[in-house]
């Protein structure tokens, strides 16, 4: 049987063996588009002397504690699972012997992001310089992709209204871009991201469904939205020169994941853009594609992974292989959520990707069952 083990710091510092000793429960949820989320839930009683509750009374968990989970499957090395802060506290005090708990709620870094609001001007900038400015500020380590353009302040400044977190999410939002904060696994260091989906990563591993002996995939559930991907047309007013900017995309721009694109030229849906705040044409005409290549992603699926056969983790935000699906739903997905549980059932990972295409490139390499090393 393949081992699976965990460690905890908090604060910096490992957790105490009796702390350990009382985790009922660790859910880590990593999500491409979210905050990733820790909940953990810990068995509490009255003391022996009756002199107070463990764990509740030890007042481990104050407001923004720090939280570190990392996980390790059979040899493989431990790696970061969350870097979170504490949010919530929970004491669920029953009558009954054992089923005292305390649940701890926990966020990834951006919660740090989340704390003021500001108004101030980022006059000069493009949108990926601020977010590079914003990410320094808190100390992360800064993964961005260039955006265009740089807005002059004799013409315009960007306005920054809300938290960093909230901003950022907004500028990347209209760039086609994800904004997230993740833990690097070889230095731990606090990265922030800014870029596109990175679709042309090697996949992390190869899910196997109904494939004998290489099987390492409970579940899974494919579905294909047909209606979901559309074409953008947007047409804003110069203030100045009081000239049309108009904007028009007709098909996704992204790489695809398969040999047959999501999208369909034949009676296409058409949405109008409207309230953007851009005035520009080649704003809106990235902002346009960004809208078109969201909507490109129509084929989702969701299961649960046998993590013993898979002989790892899986993470979100990055490319994994599937097959056994049938023609349609085999090939390269993007993980866009999984939610890990470590309990006394073991350890389980239930997982949300998503594609913009269906069936194979003829380019995947599905030799190497379960997790890459």
């Amino acid at each position: 049987m393949t081992a699976i083990s965990y460690g905890m710091h908090i604060d910096g510092r490992p957790a105490d063996p009796d702390l350990l000793a009382a985790v009922q429960q660790i859910e880590v949820e990593d999500h491409a588009d979210m905050a990733d989320m820790l909940r953990l839930s810990l068995a509490i009683g009255v003391r022996k002397d009756s002199s107070g509750w463990s764990v509740l009374d030890e007042d481990l968990f104050r407001r923004l504690t720090n939280i570190k989970v990392n996980m390790a499957v059979g040899s493989g090395a431990a790696e970061p699972l969350i870097d979170a802060y504490v949010i919530e506290t929970r004491a669920r005090i029953s009558n009954g012997p054992g089923q005292s708990t305390l649940d701890i709620l926990a966020m990834d870094p951006t919660v740090l992001m989340n704390l003021q609001e500001k108004i101030r001007p980022w006059p000069d900038m493009a949108d990926s310089d601020i977010a590079r400015a914003v990410f320094g500020e808190h100390g992360f380590t800064a993964k961005v992709a260039p955006t265009q353009p740089a807005r002059q302040v004799v013409d315009y400044a960007t306005i920054q209204r809300g938290t960093d977190i909230q901003f950022l999410r907004h500028l990347a939002w209209r760039n086609g871009c994800e904004c997230y904060v993740e833990i690097h696994p070889a230095t731990s260091a606090v990265e922030g991201h800014f870029h596109p989906p990175q679709l042309q990563q090697p996949p992390q591993g190869v899910l196997s469904i109904n494939m004998g002996e290489a099987t390492n995939v409970n579940r899974f559930e494919a579905r294909y939205d047909m209606l979901r991907p559309t074409t953008a047309q947007i047409t804003g007013l110069d203030v100045e020169t009081r000239a049309d900017q108009p904007a028009r995309v007709e098909s996704p721009s992204q790489d695809r994941l398969g040999k047959e694109t999501a999208f369909c030229r034949d009676r296409p849906r058409r949405i109008l853009l409207s309230r953007t705040g851009l005035t520009q044409a080649g704003e809106l005409q990235i902002h346009a594609q960004a809208v078109v290549d969201r909507s490109a992603w129509a084929i989702t699926a969701d299961g649960e992974l046998n993590t013993v056969a898979y002989g790892g983790i899986l993470r979100a935000k990055r490319p994994v292989s599937v097959r056994g699906a049938g023609r349609q739903f085999s090939g390269t997905y993007y993980v866009e959520k999984v939610l890990h549980t470590f309990g006394g059932e073991g350890y389980s990972q239930h997982f949300t990707l998503r594609r913009n295409a269906l069936g194979l490139t003829g380019q995947e390499r599905f030799k190497k069952n379960g997790a890459s090393r």
